[in-house]
């Protein structure tokens, strides 16, 4: 099986692994349908809503339900983020609802490690109308988990690693490689939907887009991997891992050679994001994130806010002022250094976040 050599946005990838696993058999494919058919009323919908709010409307919303985490991983951007007063049940729900009213497609769930929170599949059971990609270290995912995410027939789940064994100890600590394989073999047996995610840096670049390792991710089960380049936040940062130039264009031309020829989709972030215009997709352009506490950030690396989803939920999120000023500069949603161009302009960011604005309507 192959893809086509061009570049494809990110929706059209999740798409391709979608569908991919849905010619492993009949449930897989009827799963695949389902979600497809839930996807496209989204879209219909959400061009309706679009049309009547005319603000830049996002069909992805990212959210950290919790920052807290099992884990203590060196460069992760939610270390040291505030774990009180996140977001209750219920709060949750009103979000789901109102992302399902205004048309919204996917909702990315990252964290913190999400399955420390014991409700979060019962949430997400609850909306079934919505297509979650969710992304966990592994740990808490056991049989009985894993059956549900593959009942749930709409959970896509990314189990975090990092490549080589050595790879994933030296970030993310003793046994949790082990654990990552144990994850995805559970999912396997399940018969659910899932990937792995890697963070991609100049150590282990050349190993995470090798013939090797994709094949031992296709081997487990995998549909979708996502390669992500290493962006240096958090209080422990390790900048010598950020890939330099010569290495994002090796990176790049690997991923492109690896979809033509692999019966598995890559996602490959910055590229796949920003496509050849070099334009960043967050900050309310395509995408935002929501933290644990409900503010409303321009993306996960950036935690920077004006404003809170427990007012004005999504709507407020959508005409905030803070990403309209942040847009109306071009220059800070284009990378040079980073996979990030609001991380590596977070000065910048900063300054405009302190200013006051006129509401818009």
């Amino acid at each position: 099986m192959s893809l086509r050599n061009r570049e494809e946005d990110v929706g059209n990838l999740m798409k391709s692994a979608l569908r991919m696993w849905g010619r492993t058999s009949s449930y897989n494919f009827f799963f695949f349908l389902r979600i497809g058919l839930r996807l496209w009323r989204s879209h219909l919908h959400r061009l309706l809503i679009k049309r009547r709010i005319g603000n830049p409307f996002p069909s992805v919303i990212a959210i950290s339900p919790t920052m807290q985490c099992n884990y203590n991983c060196i460069g992760c951007y939610s270390r040291d983020r505030a774990t009180d007063n996140e977001l209750s049940t219920s709060e949750l729900d009103n979000l789901f609802h109102e992302a399902v009213k205004l048309g919204i497609c996917a909702i990315v769930i990252t964290g913190g490690e999400p399955l420390m929170r014991s409700d979060m599949f019962d949430i997400i059971e609850r909306h079934r109308r919505l297509l979650f990609v969710m992304i966990t270290n592994g740990t808490l995912v056991t049989q009985e988990i894993a059956d549900r995410i593959a009942r749930s027939g709409n959970v896509m789940t990314l189990v975090s690693l990092e490549g080589r064994p050595s790879h994933t100890e030296e970030r993310r600590g003793e046994n949790s490689h082990t654990i990552a394989l144990s994850t995805l073999k559970l999912l396997k047996e399940a018969k659910a939907c899932y990937g792995f995610a890697t963070t991609v840096t100049t150590s282990n670049y050349l190993y995470v887009s090798s013939d090797n390792f994709i094949d031992e991710m296709i081997r487990l089960g995998c549909s979708v991997g996502y390669l992500v380049e290493y962006i240096p936040c958090g209080p422990n940062s390790c900048p010598e891992w950020v890939p330099d130039r010569k290495m994002r264009v090796e990176i790049r031309k690997r991923v492109v050679d690896l979809r033509n020829r692999k019966p598995l989709i890559l996602v490959h972030f910055p590229d796949d994001e920003y496509g050849s215009d070099n334009r960043c997709s967050a900050a309310g352009v395509a995408s935002f994130h929501i933290n644990s506490q409900g503010d409303i950030e321009p993306c996960p690396f950036v935690s920077i806010s004006r404003e809170n989803i427990r007012q004005g939920g999504l709507i407020g999120a959508f005409r905030s002022p803070f990403f309209h000023k942040i847009r109306e500069n071009p220059d800070l949603l284009r990378r040079n250094e980073y996979a990030c161009a609001l991380f590596e302009h977070r000065n910048a960011i900063k300054a405009i976040a302190s200013k006051e604005f006129e509401p818009i309507k």
